[in-house]
């Protein structure tokens, strides 16, 4: 694969590991509020390996695709903050 395959490639998998990601705070905070505090941290855990997982994989790649995989991340992190806005009850 060329270096804009890889780089395609990274932003495509940041995006949509980064979606998952900050996708899942909601229910992360709705855990912690509930009380059920050994689930949130699991599903914490889980978030968190999933992410290394996902830049370890694009390691694999070069670091132009680490790269782009971060930038990835990064804008769905700004879209997924600005268009949600969950405060706690």
């Amino acid at each position: 694969m060329s270096l804009i395959g890889h780089g395609a490639a990274g932003l495509f998998l940041g995006l949509v590991g980064g979606f998952a990601h900050f996708l899942s705070l909601n229910w992360n905070l709705k855990l912690f509020l509930g009380g059920r505090t050994w689930q949130a941290l699991g599903l914490q855990g889980v978030r968190l390996t999933l992410t290394v997982a996902l830049l370890a994989g694009l390691a694999h790649w070069g670091v132009f695709a680490v790269l782009t995989g971060l930038a990835g991340l990064l804008a769905a992190r700004h879209l997924t903050l600005c268009t949600r806005k969950t405060t706690a009850p």
